[in-house]
């Protein structure tokens, strides 16, 4: 049997939907958010940390390939999404549960792109 490229292309986004809501379904209780706190604020600092020692040699790597500054938003859109989502699911809910359920996917929607946005305005404009 022979699968065609559209075949492919549906299995690997139902994989990737389903890994991501995997994740953000885990975020259940004050543990599991700070896990994903740990291992988000870690990599936030990692990134600014390798752009504020060296950002020519992440210039470098970014102009490796074509996807390499999918991938790198993807990553740091995640990051941000993540982090809020954590935070979100710390804070007391005070909120009506509807408002709740709405509230909590955009605004780390809107984080994750402020994150990208943050990283974009470190890597062109020159501090020094």
């Amino acid at each position: 049997m022979k699968y065609s490229l559209q075949d492919q292309e549906d299995v690997e986004r139902r994989v990737g939907r389903t890994a991501f809501f995997a994740i953000t379904d885990s975020i259940r209780d004050t543990q599991s958010a700070i896990k994903v706190l740990a291992v988000t604020v870690t990599a936030e600092f990692g990134a600014f940390a390798m752009i504020y020692v060296s950002k020519d040699q992440v210039f470098t790597f970014l102009e490796s390939g074509d996807t390499v500054w999918v991938y790198g938003s993807i990553g740091v859109f995640l990051a941000g999404f993540l982090t809020a989502f954590a935070v979100f699911r710390l804070l007391p809910r005070s909120f009506p549960r509807p408002f709740f359920g709405y509230t909590i996917w955009i605004l780390s929607i809107a984080t994750g792109l402020a994150n990208i946005a943050l990283f974009y305005v470190l890597l062109t404009f020159r501090m020094r």
